[in-house]
């Protein structure tokens, strides 16, 4: 059994990095106050999974916010993907899809390709990123596809470390990123639909809770966030009526597993809990066979 099934990792290898703009992208570095390695050879940056005993789920293709203006070019990042995905089957476990919802059917037609083809995850969805909130019917062909595939797909909550502190945040709002109710209402449409939220949803933490105790189809995984930072009334939902919806996200190569894993240690987490965080919610959601 691995340590850990990680719903959040970055592509850290040379010329593969999610970010396009080089100076944007050191910027969030020193948001985070990175103190690992976060480029590296693709060998490397696979050793740092195997090393810390976890596989992991990627985010490939992009948005246009972020620099992935040319279908094409997300079309050759979602090839390298599906390539690791075969090259490394006991560590790169699957991947999220980013699109844009304004690629239509070219983009529906993407996403069924990385679902059937390259045996990717489905839809990633950042509504800061498109501007346009989950529960945006332009998102819905998308999800029908990963809802007939029955695939879970993830949608960004909360806070977004991308503009923070920057002058007008680089344009990106966060009204977008409210649990009520956009992903509220995308549970409600999509019953059958797994829906894996994103982050720790501050500062809409108390509507993350309320939407993953009443949709029994969402969940939530914690990357981008040490658990220190969690409010203690989140806390004791993990550790009491949310046990069974929370997953382990990193955002590794940007966070090291051994931070992480410290952090989630010292927090108080009943070991039983923490088991589920770590590999069984993944698991059993993700139908994994470890």
């Amino acid at each position: 059994m691995v340590k850990a099934i990680d719903l959040q990792v970055q592509i850290g290898v040379e010329g593969r990095i999610p970010f396009k703009d080089k100076e944007r992208f050191d910027i969030l570095m020193k948001y985070f106050k990175a103190s690992s390695k976060v480029i590296m050879s693709e060998e490397e940056w696979i050793a740092g999974m195997k090393n810390a005993d976890v596989c992991g789920v990627v985010w490939t293709g992009g948005f246009r916010s972020i620099g992935w203006k040319d279908l094409d070019e997300v079309k050759r990042q979602n090839d390298y993907v599906g390539e690791l995905i075969k090259k490394y089957p006991d560590v790169i476990v699957g991947a999220w899809v980013a699109l844009d919802p304004d690629w239509g059917r070219a983009g529906v037609k993407e996403l069924e390709r990385c679902i059937y083809d390259l045996k990717t995850f489905g839809v990633a969805v950042c509504g800061a990123f498109t501007g346009i909130p989950a529960d945006d019917y332009r998102w819905y062909p998308y999800y029908e596809v990963c809802e007939d595939a029955d695939v879970p797909i993830k949608i960004w909550v909360g806070h977004l470390a991308y503009g923070s502190g920057q002058p007008g945040g680089w344009g990106i709002k966060l009204w977008t990123e409210r649990p009520i109710p956009h992903v509220d209402n995308v549970a409600a449409d999509f019953p059958k639909l797994k829906i894996i939220c994103a982050h720790y949803a501050w500062p809409f933490e108390k509507e993350m809770a309320s939407v993953l105790i009443h949709k029994g189809n969402v969940y939530n995984e914690l990357h981008g966030w040490l658990p220190r930072y969690f409010d203690e009334s989140f806390k004791r939902e993990i550790n009491t009526r949310l046990q069974d919806k929370i997953m382990f996200g990193s955002d590794y190569p940007w966070f090291s597993y051994e931070r992480l894993f410290q952090d989630w240690e010292s927090q108080g987490f009943k070991p039983e809990v923490l088991e589920k965080v770590f590999v069984k919610n993944a698991q059993k959601v993700l139908k994994l066979e470890l």
